[in-house]
């Protein structure tokens, strides 16, 4: 391995001994050696710990730091903070790189210029990209930023590659008030405006190629428990549509997924936010003038969701109805979704 590696592979671990040797194994086999995969033990209670300082005993690309429990964020930090490597990529303890990922990631990054690279996940490992010459990229422009919105990628940071230089000379630091699961998009938006301000003409190479496989089947992942809201959600979903329309100059009609998307996933925040709480949701989310521009962005771009009326009149009651329709068997989630575009008229665009 050189002094420098070219990638520094960081994975927060806390409880993960039931995936943690298959997420370092998929980093073994790629066949490719210029990395240092960098494990943050993070005051893990179990022996995960002790798992990672055997793991790194058998390897010399592993390098493990211990510290107290910083949650996922304060760990990402961490390894932003000793990463030696040129650019960092997140991998998660209970998910794997792709068997070519690496090679292929290498590739691209070694003709990108100033743009910057993400890359395709999937929750089905059958589906991963197993030849690295056929990972070529598509190059979206900012005005595209849209068109990437509805890949699915543009939220997380393990589908991106991160120049480690450029991080620390920022001070780019995920945002450790976060513990819910939520941390990513904030992160990666400011990551774009300072790199996009760097470098103005620059875009975004997007390999369509499945390089990240995405467990699915972990019942502890935070991602998969209730996010009751919190005014970071709206935050995040504020700027990102708003440097999608005013920053990257992204056309009204390619947003539609992304407007849709933000109303659908703060009435979920509603809807798991429990009942001692939801007074708050009033002042912090339905009567902030954020919120209100969104909602009349989506009206003014004629954008459906079947959320959209309950939240025009506030009707937290009815925003949860639905929602747990749609979490459930979902017959009452389509007669609202029908009955709220009767309502509207003609003219609204469904997103599916």
């Amino acid at each position: 391995m050189a002094e420098r590696p070219y990638f520094t592979i960081v994975t927060p671990v806390y409880k993960g001994r039931d995936f943690l040797a298959g997420c370092v194994n998929s980093v073994r086999e790629q066949g490719f050696d210029d990395y240092e995969h960098l494990l943050i033990d993070d005051g893990s209670p179990d022996d995960s710990g002790a798992l990672c300082d055997s793991l790194a005993a058998a390897d010399g690309h592993i390098r493990v730091i211990h510290q107290q429990n910083a949650g996922v964020t304060g760990a990402r930090n961490t390894g932003i903070r000793t990463a030696k490597g040129l650019y960092l990529l997140f991998l998660d303890q209970d998910d794997r790189f792709g068997p070519c990922a690496l090679q292929a990631i290498h590739n691209v990054l070694t003709d990108c210029g100033h743009d910057l690279v993400s890359w395709r996940h999937h929750g089905q490992w059958a589906e991963m990209c197993t030849d690295a010459a056929q990972a070529i990229p598509t190059r979206y422009a900012q005005p595209d930023f849209g068109k990437l919105y509805n890949t699915g990628t543009v939220h997380y940071v393990w589908t991106k590659a991160f120049p480690v230089d450029f991080l620390r000379e920022k001070d780019l630091r995920f945002d450790e008030t976060i513990q819910d699961g939520t941390d990513d998009l904030p992160f990666v938006l400011a990551f774009w405006r300072a790199w996009f301000d760097s470098y103005p003409s620059a875009g975004i190479l997007y390999i369509s190629q499945f390089l990240y496989y995405y467990e699915i089947g972990n019942d502890a992942s935070v991602s998969n428990k209730p996010q009751p809201f919190l005014p970071s959600h709206l935050t995040m979903f504020s700027d990102l549509l708003c440097d999608l329309e005013s920053r990257y100059h992204v056309p009204p009609g390619e947003m539609a997924l992304a407007r849709y998307q933000t109303l659908h996933t703060l009435a979920y925040s509603v809807y798991s936010t429990p009942p001692k709480d939801r007074r708050a949701l009033r002042k912090e989310l339905f009567c902030d003038p954020r919120f209100t521009a969104i909602l009349d962005r989506v009206a003014q771009n004629r954008v459906y969701s079947p959320f959209y009326l309950p939240f025009r009149f506030r009707s937290q009651w009815l925003i949860r109805l639905i929602f747990r329709s749609y979490e459930g068997r979902r017959w009452l989630f389509w007669k609202a979704y029908r009955l709220g575009l009767f309502l509207l008229g003609s003219g609204w665009r469904e997103c599916f």
